[in-house]
């Protein structure tokens, strides 16, 4: 007799709850660490459990870069509504941070090294419009949000603007150890001193 099929709202719980181990394994050990035995022995389960949702290692990781997209696009959203709170610098940096600190990036360069692995997570940036092209939409949006509030010149081009920073957060993004990183604090300095000088000014 076959064992029952695990419930659909089990599989997604389980396939989730397995993705949120893996998300916090890589920003502990770095991306390399990530192997099915590993998210078993983070998840306290057995080794045999990741593979009830997950074929494979490399289908672990476009999972992981799918559900980032959703999250991520959340925060786009969530950005525009930043407009007013806090500070623009303040909030640029809630974005890098969110970016530059999200698995999916840490798992980009090896993404993009298999043919295979990086069509199927390009094929879900296309169909849902969540990846790295959003960037600039965003930054733009939010631009414009501080400009009813006071806190962003009139006369400022909000796509021009949202156009260097989505590169700049982008070339943070794809360089890797190639280029040395900023420092969260020397990004943030950098950041609060393209809001001054996107503030209006007597």
């Amino acid at each position: 007799m076959s064992p029952p099929r695990r419930p659909a709202e089990s599989t997604d719980a389980l396939r989730a709850s397995l993705i949120d181990h893996a998300r916090r394994l890589i920003a502990r050990d770095g991306a390399a660490a990530l192997t099915m035995r590993a998210l078993a022995a983070e998840a306290d389960c057995a080794v045999g459990l990741p593979y009830k949702v997950f074929t494979d290692r490399h289908d672990l990781v476009a999972q992981i870069c799918h559900a980032e997209f959703k999250r991520l696009g959340d925060a786009y959203d969530e950005l525009a509504t930043r407009a007013g709170t806090a500070s623009v610098g303040a909030n640029l940096a809630w974005f890098a941070d969110l970016l530059l600190g999200s698995p999916a990036v840490a798992l980009a360069h090896e993404v993009f090294a298999d043919e295979t692995l990086s069509k199927a997570v390009t094929t879900r940036v296309h169909e849902t419009g969540l990846g790295p092209a959003a960037f600039e939409t965003v930054l733009a949006r939010y631009l414009a949000a501080e400009k009813l509030t006071g806190r962003v010149a009139r006369d400022i081009d909000e796509k021009a603007f949202g156009f260097v920073l989505a590169g700049a957060i982008h070339n943070l993004i794809m360089s890797g150890e190639a280029w040395p990183q900023p420092t969260r604090r020397q990004l943030r300095r950098t950041l609060d001193a393209i809001a001054a000088a996107i503030a209006p000014h007597p």
